[in-house]
């Protein structure tokens, strides 16, 4: 990594790792769960240096998910986990997406597992869309969480870039 890329890491790490100590409601005792917005600032931060990294240097080793569809699904990965502390649905979930997308590092990976691994984060992601919406019945609370939209629109966006990188690979391969 260069230098400027080890300053903004640096950086963003004591960040991150400062968001908790402050307390954005004014709370006289710490509480131990992160809010909305911790939650919200971490995944964000965290995906956007995965990102990074992989675009500049690893984007070969990762030839399942481009660094954007790997971005996105730990985005949407790290916000369900952080949340799954309270729900263990949510930790599935985002232990799910999470396992996915980590696991062409971690074995062989031939044509029918990289089409496996697809269709399963584009599965999951589905579902945990779908739930979402079936879980959440008022549209009042729907329109105020900001992390639910901001997790959903990241799902979105990961089942749109898997569905155009499936044309991609198909158009390549002809």
């Amino acid at each position: 990594m260069n230098k400027r890329m080890m300053i903004s890491l640096f950086s963003l790490t004591i960040f991150v790792h400062s968001v908790p100590v402050a307390s954005a409601h004014g709370e006289a005792e710490a509480s131990s769960v992160l809010s909305n917005m911790q939650i919200l600032l971490i995944s964000v931060s965290f995906s956007a240096v995965v990102f990074l990294i992989l675009r500049t240097k690893y984007s070969e080793k990762f030839s399942v998910f481009t660094p954007s569809i790997f971005s996105l699904a730990f985005f949407t990965g790290l916000v369900h986990i952080l949340l799954g502390l309270n729900d263990r649905t949510l930790l599935l979930g985002g232990g799910g997406v999470l396992a996915i997308i980590v696991s062409p590092m971690l074995i062989k990976i031939n044509d029918s597992r990289e089409r496996i691994a697809r269709y399963s984060l584009a599965s999951v992601s589905l579902f945990m869309f779908i739930a979402y919406f079936v879980s959440n019945h008022d549209i009042h609370y729907i329109l105020e969480d900001y992390l639910g939209i901001a997790a959903k629109i990241s799902e979105i966006g990961l089942i749109i870039g898997l569905i155009k990188n499936r044309k991609s690979i198909h158009s390549e391969k002809e």
